[in-house]
């Protein structure tokens, strides 16, 4: 993946401090060589999940430098590929709804780190479910 002057200063500064947090040596090395990497302008392929699995946790403890920079950087990965697609599927299925009369909204924990939201219109019953994958569509009944 390769990285715009702006991303690599970002990332490569993410990086070097997450991999100075971390008490094991050898996923030290692992972040360093992303620091050292992102400097360079491009993170290669076996980067790519330490990648992700950095920027998760920085976003779900909110210590973000630059939010915007590294969610466009994040949306380049095959993670955050994946969730963009699962997203776009469900707007589609949202689409569907457009102009019934909606009758029942429901968000209920269906488990840990999983949420099922439910929505019922005049004409259908449409079930989503959320968890760390992303958004999927669980259910949908027309009638």
């Amino acid at each position: 993946m390769q990285l715009q002057a702006a991303e690599a200063e970002i990332v490569a500064a993410e990086a070097a401090a997450f991999a100075r947090a971390l008490p094991d040596p050898a996923a030290q090395a692992r972040y360093s060589r992303l620091a050292d990497a992102a400097a360079a302008g491009s993170i290669p392929d076996d980067l790519e999940t330490p990648l992700e699995t950095m920027l998760e946790l920085l976003f779900s403890t909110g210590r973000v430098s630059n939010r915007a920079v590294l969610q466009s950087v994040f949306g380049r990965t095959p993670r955050g590929r994946h969730l963009s697609a699962a997203a776009r599927e469900v707007n589609r299925a949202l689409e569907t709804l457009r102009g019934q009369t909606v009758a029942d909204v429901r968000l209920s924990a269906a488990g840990p780190s999983l949420q099922s939201l439910l929505i019922e219109t005049d004409r259908c019953r449409l079930t989503l479910e959320i968890d760390r994958d992303g958004p999927r569509i669980a259910s949908l009944e027309a009638g």
